[in-house]
């Protein structure tokens, strides 16, 4: 017997639903009684039946709350619907007899016909238990929306605060590395100092403007992978083989930024600078399909390598923002040889 619209008022709104509720109910049954009974009118109404009226209001209050705070909550919500029939049936029960007793008082014995009087007051309260009950569901259900909509409110604040504490991770971490190899160079007095701040300042841009976006385009992810990649030409050994291949151009699809570039970053500073190994990266990118998207890293590595304990925190950053961003939706798998390293990731956008 509750109404939505009044819900969210707390305590003192759910008292006037009840309250409201009841006036409306003491009108209608006044209303009923003055088409069920010809000889019922406003001016015929005394001490007596006005007592009557009342008690059987009363005597309806008690079945229907019975009904919501006792039978549905501990019978029929643990789905114990035969002893819950049962006792609805007593509750019926109870009301008729202390109703036609009420009224026997009251009226003074006059009941011309039991058996109507008996059929219309158990029609009566059932009517009353059925409203009440979709009432008390639909509140129920209402409520319960409410609820989930909380708590996925709550879920979506915390993957996104999660998200952002790894990207505040991923960031510092991908830019100490990449000042590392301009430090490298700068000692070196290499010439190609100047041209990797020149690109640097492009991955930058990238990070700061690019990487806020919930997801970007997988176009302008490749671009930021060109330019890494470069910058990792600069201070690699000539005798490194580093190879990108791209395949298809469905360069519209979105991605989460700084999401592959974990995996490469590990490529080149974990891989194999043996020249005797023949050391290559190998970097693939299928952009093929409308609906997925697949990247590869594949690299030489040295004998002895333990992934486990140098994988640092990229790949355990990336692998949480796969869990939070793409939760059944990619498929991770690595595989590890004596002298290869190979990761495949393939993102389902549908």
């Amino acid at each position: 017997m509750n109404f939505s619209i009044l819900k969210k008022g707390g305590k003192k709104h759910y008292a006037y639903q009840h309250i409201l509720f009841w006036l409306i109910s003491i009108v209608l049954f006044i209303v009923v009684l003055f088409y069920l009974r010809g000889d019922f009118n406003l001016y015929t109404i005394d001490f007596r039946l006005a007592s009557s009226i009342l008690m059987t209001v009363i005597l309806l209050a008690v079945s229907v709350y019975i009904n919501l705070l006792l039978l549905i909550p501990v019978f029929f919500n643990r789905r114990k619907f035969l002893l819950f029939s049962a006792l609805e049936l007593c509750n019926i029960i109870l009301f008729i007899l202390l109703n036609f007793f009420a009224s026997y008082l009251f009226e003074g014995g006059n009941h011309p016909n039991i058996l109507s009087e008996v059929i219309a007051e158990f029609i009566l309260v059932l009517l009353f238990l059925i409203v009440s009950t979709l009432l008390k569901v639909m509140r129920d259900s209402i409520t319960l929306q409410d609820v989930e909509l909380r708590m996925k409110e709550v879920e979506k604040q915390k993957v996104e605060a999660e998200l952002k504490a790894l990207k505040s991770q991923v960031n510092p971490h991908f830019f100490f590395n990449t000042l590392n190899s301009l430090y490298s160079l700068s000692l070196d007095k290499s010439d190609k100092a100047p041209e990797l701040i020149l690109k640097l300042s492009d991955l930058m841009r990238y990070v700061i403007y690019e990487s806020n976006d919930n997801m970007v385009a997988v176009g302008k992810q490749m671009e930021f992978l060109e330019s890494f990649i470069y910058l990792e030409r600069l201070r690699s050994p000539e005798f490194l083989r580093i190879d990108f291949i791209v395949h298809g151009k469905q360069y519209e699809l979105k991605v989460a930024p700084l999401l592959l570039i974990a995996f490469i970053e590990n490529a080149f500073k974990h891989g194999s600078k043996d020249k005797s190994l023949f050391p290559y990266i190998e970097i693939d990118l299928d952009l093929s399909g409308t609906d997925k998207i697949g990247f590869t890293v594949e690299n030489t590595i040295d004998p002895g390598y333990i992934s486990a304990k140098q994988g640092g925190v990229g790949l355990v950053n990336v692998k949480k923002q796969l869990e939070l961003l793409y939760p059944g939706k990619h498929t991770l798998t690595i595989h590890q040889t004596q002298t290869r390293y190979r990761v495949e990731l393939t993102l389902f956008l549908t």
